[in-house]
């Protein structure tokens, strides 16, 4: 018995006038729609939700350059395939699909490095993952970034159209258009999600579509009709905010949808993210357990990595917040603009080469260890900005410890009496 072609990939585009979604990007004239139209050798890392085009977009440009493709998984792939792909075409450039790039190790990174630069394969990256976040340096470096979004509804209900149509030769009469309407919602921006959906309602009846077909399929499922209650993204944000907010319970809810949705990934990057940005010093101690407790959880991985993910989130719920970095950092961005505006003392500048002190006086500077409480009375700031605090303590029970030791610092660097 021969397999039968799933309905997603029939219905996969083969040319550039097929894709639907990510206008912003393949329009004429855009970034990556003359890297496609002037055939450019260029590594590429698509970046988005599934089911928005990437693969289909890789095997477009692989036909376009008339280059062979090949797909490798990062996840289940190893070194040797990558080495059999490369060997079936030693003579010529070829399209390498990395499904999954931010989980490639660093000895796969390393041994495609010099492919990359001389051109033999041209790279395309996909992932789900940020991949400022998630990428290694040195592969990010050398590759264009172009973020993909999910589809909307329109640009899936015109596929499962074309679908109804063209592979299973339903007319009007047969296929409710409410019922194409209400797959294409249920599907949250993917794509294969929707054709997937449309596969299996066709399979339990080929004669006709219908609303109540897809409402009894889509309970069964426990999808939902309303995209932004189910998005990825929004789901995550709940879950920052709701610590940012304090609220345990809500935290805990919305970690285990994240988790449940296999996006441990994701947690744990917020997890080594936000303690800082959220608690920082109204709790020093506490930020070092949350990450830590979040490295961990990455370490055990699921099922097992719930508790100390739950331990993490409810120390960041409970815990005094602070959120002094967060208005620290604009004044900041704002005096660090023009650097050469400032001119910093010559005191400070590097004294560790040969006459620095005649060249540009590197090192004139008082010794701390050597003066009174080891501090020094002299002005550390750059020209104009002399006696300037960025920091502004909370009202917790650290920061207010912390920031009395800070202003009375201040006070002493800049001249005015200081106390034990």
């Amino acid at each position: 018995m021969a397999f039968k072609t799933p309905l997603a990939d029939q219905m996969r585009p083969q040319e550039l006038a097929q894709m639907v979604g990510q206008q912003e990007l393949l329009t004429p004239g855009q970034p990556l729609r003359q890297i496609i139209d002037r055939h450019v050798n260029i590594p590429l890392i698509l970046w988005g939700p599934p089911g928005t085009g990437k693969t289909s977009l890789a095997q477009i440009i692989a036909r376009q350059n008339h280059y062979p493709f090949v797909a490798f998984n990062a996840s289940t792939d190893n070194k040797a395939q990558l080495t059999q792909a490369i060997a079936l075409y030693p003579n010529q450039s070829f399209v390498l699909l990395v499904d999954e790039i931010h989980r490639m190790t660093k000895t796969l990174q390393d041994f495609l490095l010099p492919y990359l630069e001389n051109g033999h394969v041209m790279l395309i990256g996909s992932t789900t993952e940020n991949p400022i976040m998630s990428i290694v340096p040195a592969i990010r470096s050398r590759c264009q970034i172009f973020e993909f979004q999910a589809l909307d509804e329109n640009d899936i209900q015109t596929t499962l159209q074309r679908a109804v149509t063209d592979v299973y030769h339903l007319n009007a009469d047969q296929v409710e258009a409410k019922a194409l309407e209400l797959i294409a919602i249920s599907a949250d921006g993917d794509l294969r999600v929707a054709l997937n959906i449309l596969e299996t309602i066709h399979a339990i009846d080929a004669d006709k579509i219908t609303v109540a077909a897809v409402q009894n399929f889509a309970q069964q499922q426990h999808f939902s009709y309303d995209r932004k209650a189910t998005k990825h993204y929004d789901y995550l944000s709940a879950y920052s905010d709701s610590m940012a907010g304090s609220d345990t319970d809500a935290a805990l809810y919305y970690l285990a949808i994240l988790l449940k949705n296999n996006d441990l990934p994701s947690v744990v990057r917020r997890l080594r993210e936000i303690p800082y940005t959220y608690i920082g010093l109204a709790n020093p101690e506490q930020v070092t357990q949350i990450v830590v407790a979040a490295n961990q959880a990455e370490k055990v991985g699921m099922p097992k990595a719930k508790y100390p993910l739950m331990f993490a989130t409810m120390l960041m719920c409970i815990s005094p917040k602070s959120g002094s970095f967060d208005e620290t950092w604009p004044k900041l961005d704002a005096d660090t603009e023009h650097p050469n505006e400032h001119p910093m003392p010559r005191g400070l500048r590097d004294m560790h080469y040969k006459h620095s002190e005649e060249i540009t006086g590197g090192g004139l500077i008082d010794n701390p260890f050597a003066s009174p409480h080891q501090i020094a009375q002299q002005n550390y700031m750059p020209q104009g900005l002399a006696g300037r605090q960025y920091y502004q303590p909370k009202d917790n029970q650290n920061e207010r410890k912390l920031g009395e030791q800070y202003f009375k610092l201040h006070r002493y660097i800049y001249g005015e009496d200081y106390h034990d």
